[in-house]
């Protein structure tokens, strides 16, 4: 666990320089160019390429060594978050660039995640692996919760310059870390001799779409893994859409000089819990059932988001979204467990890269169906005068803006029955790996004719 604790560190301080970086970074892409579109462009660069570069990356993490692979990848970010504070010092700095570094870090995210989750599983012993996810949840909640803040602190002390110096200096601790730890790596066809023939033979090494076609089958091999896969990904979309959608419903809902301290409230609550749920997990070791609490988790956020729905008044949202949000670190560090016993450590590059495109994939299509679905398919059905006006509108704790109100209904309703859905499944775990050299008939042949004393 020490190693663990070492890495868990450098993870979080680069998330923490890349949260305040990010916040930094589009509040000067606005104020450069006063487009809602070019900012939203920012957000959409941070996820798409990282997804696409998923399935590669997780080839390259499970052919390399995870420490290798985490120091390029750090590596790389730093080297392009020192080319966009160089163009800052010298005064060329453009919205292009930004991109780019975006683009490049979000790539080098693709590999830094899922080599570490895959790492994970040797540096901690099995029955630390639900706390060890918890606390990298925990590291993220941190980011999230103080990266905004202290990214307003060094603008109004230092400006850009100094966020993005700070965001450079966060990578540097992080490979640092790396340089001094050593891990264990997983014993695959370069640690471990195998018969000729074997799958981990050198010499029967698979092209890329092989590979690919086996992380998939083992990604969704079990019924209670593809269920683990569709709760997730929901779940993720439910939180993109949810947080997109919050936003007009607390300003509906609130007078003119109220909506600041509403916002904050709300936003505070969702960091609150999300806090809480991460702290919690850290402290404690993991249930013995962990997909049982995987369902109560997810039925426990969308029965939230459906009161979110129903309620759409500041003070039931920002208990909504502590709820919500308390019930999130359980889902994913039970989920990262399940997985990690039921995948073997030589393939989870892949299968954690596949996991990782499927969920962003759903968050992706959760900020950009949400507008739509609320404005032109929600809004007109419950409505004054629509289909459902006067009795599902009716319903709903808001005459203004109902459609997000209803689209939060259904979502929250949608989570809790897909959560519902899996709760007969089981996940098979892997059985622990043999010393190696051991011969396990040596250690189990005892002659027939032995005695009991003799067998003792």
């Amino acid at each position: 666990m020490t190693t663990f604790l070492l890495i868990w560190a450098g993870r979080l301080l680069t998330a923490l320089g890349s949260s305040i970086s990010g916040f930094a970074l589009g509040l000067w892409i606005y104020r450069q160019t006063g487009s809602v579109t070019q900012f939203a462009t920012g957000l959409l660069l941070g996820f798409a390429p990282g997804m696409l570069a998923a399935p590669a990356a997780g080839i390259l993490v499970d052919r390399h060594r995870r420490r290798t692979v985490l120091l390029c990848a750090d590596a790389a970010a730093m080297l392009a978050a020192a080319a966009m504070a160089a163009a800052e010092a010298t005064g060329h700095l453009a919205v292009w660039q930004v991109y780019a570094t975006t683009v490049v870090e979000s790539c080098c995210a693709a590999f830094q995640w899922p080599a570490l989750a895959a790492a994970v599983t040797g540096m901690v012993r099995p029955d630390q692996r639900g706390r060890a996810g918890a606390m990298t949840q925990t590291a993220l909640a941190g980011a999230q919760l103080l990266g905004p803040m202290l990214a307003a602190v060094l603008l109004g002390a230092g400006g850009l310059r100094a966020v993005l110096l700070t965001d450079v200096v966060s990578f540097a601790l992080g490979l640092l870390t790396l340089l001094v730890a050593r891990f264990p790596e997983p014993t695959g066809h370069r640690d471990r001799p195998h018969p000729p023939g074997h799958a981990t033979d050198p010499a029967r090494r698979r092209g890329w779409q092989a590979e690919l076609a086996e992380g998939r089958r083992l990604l969704t091999g079990q019924p209670g893994l593809r269920h683990l896969l569709r709760v997730v990904t929901v779940l993720n979309a439910v939180e993109a859409a949810a947080t997109a959608l919050l936003l007009p419903l607390v300003l509906a809902g609130t007078p003119a000089d109220g909506q600041n301290a509403a916002v904050a409230m709300v936003s505070t609550a969702g960091g609150l819990g999300l806090a809480a749920g991460s702290v919690a997990m850290s402290i404690w070791s993991g249930p013995r059932r962990p997909l049982a609490w995987v369902t109560s988790a997810t039925v426990l956020s969308g029965g939230a988001v459906l009161a979110a729905g129903l309620h759409p008044r500041p003070a039931a949202l920002a208990v909504a979204a502590f709820t919500f949000f308390l019930g999130l670190p359980v889902v994913t560090s039970c989920a990262q467990v399940l997985w990690q016993s039921a995948v073997a450590a030589e393939a989870q590059g892949r299968v954690f890269a596949l996991r990782r495109m499927f969920t962003q994939a759903g968050t992706l299509l959760g900020y950009l169906l949400a507008g739509p679905l609320a404005s032109q398919v929600c809004e007109p059905l419950v409505a004054p005068g629509g289909p459902l006006g006067s009795t599902l509108g009716r319903l709903l704790g808001t005459d203004r803006d109902r459609g997000s109100a209803l689209l939060l209904c259904c979502t929250g309703l949608f989570l809790a029955v897909t959560g519902l859905a899996g709760r007969r499944h089981t996940v098979e775990a892997l059985p622990p790996p043999e010393p190696i050299g051991c011969d396990r008939t040596a250690l189990t042949r005892i002659p027939a004719n032995s005695t009991d004393a003799e067998q003792l």
